[in-house]
């Protein structure tokens, strides 16, 4: 299953033909396990394969999102936390790398979060220390996200200490990049919002591009990532006077996922065991 959500990620479908050569099953067999997977609501049935589940091409839905890189994604989290200070005003966008980020800030005293994130929201509701700042605007369920006009004017009348923006790509040209205009626009006013701008992305984000850039590299304080990205990319960033914190996710927690092990996955999951 994590293969056909790592796919998804990165691409609008996966199709059978494919995964029958890869995993060297019969096409039969491969159709019935991704029936089976869409049957749990993971993916969507396509003539010839599967798609993620998503509203408009080329993004993949939250949920989707949550459960890929989630080790690298918690260690980002934990040292971003890290370095917000207790009583400071801090921005999350909608982006799953902050949401691991907001778990890891429910221990925090006298702190102020402004998100457009509902689930970011929703983490820190109840932690005692911390105020919740919510956008309004328009609800794009794909990503559990505010967005529009509305979260807009309340971002330009905040200051906020510290902004943790998650991306799909970034490049030296054109800084931190996205694909949804609506997404892109309202971290835009994020940004300008900030004192300080950090970027929060995992070792996958490095090599990709997207549409719509929010963040250029002069304005950002620096980048959490994690010890996948590439050294020489990390090198030129530094030369370009951003700094890059690196983390190690150490070890994951279940055996390296291996192609052969997916229509046990898939099993497993419809079985329940």
């Amino acid at each position: 299953m994590q293969y056909v959500l790592h796919l998804l990620e990165s691409r609008d479908y996966v199709q059978v033909r494919e995964l029958s050569q890869a995993f060297a099953v019969s096409e039969v067999t491969v159709r019935s396990d991704l029936t089976a997977l869409a049957q749990q609501g993971l993916v969507a049935r396509i003539r010839g394969g599967v798609r993620a589940l998503q509203v408009g091409q080329s993004e993949v839905g939250f949920d989707l999102r949550l459960r890929l890189e989630v080790e690298r994604k918690r260690a980002i989290g934990r040292a971003a936390a890290a370095m917000v200070d207790e009583g400071e005003a801090v921005a999350l966008d909608a982006s799953t790398t902050a949401y691991y980020m907001a778990l890891e800030l429910r221990s925090k005293r006298e702190l102020v979060v402004v998100t457009n994130g509902l689930l970011i929201a929703t983490a820190l509701a109840d932690a005692p220390g911390i105020t919740v700042l919510v956008t309004g605007g328009m609800l794009r369920m794909s990503a559990m996200s505010l967005v529009g006009d509305l979260g807009a004017d309340v971002l330009r009348t905040t200051r906020i200490n510290k902004g943790f923006l998650g991306a799909r790509g970034l490049s030296l040209s054109r800084g931190l990049m996205d694909l949804n205009p609506d997404e892109v626009r309202i971290k835009q006013e994020m940004a300008d919002s900030c004192e300080q701008v950090y970027g929060i992305l995992d070792g996958t984000k490095w090599h990709r591009s997207a549409l719509l850039a929010f963040v250029q590299v002069e304005d950002l304080a620096g980048i959490v990532t994690d010890s996948s990205a590439p050294a020489a990319d990390v090198a030129e960033w530094r030369e370009a006077g951003v700094e890059i914190v690196i983390v190690d996710p150490g070890p994951p927690e279940a055996p390296p996922f291996r192609p052969r092990d997916l229509r046990r996955a898939i099993r497993n999951d419809v079985l329940g065991s």
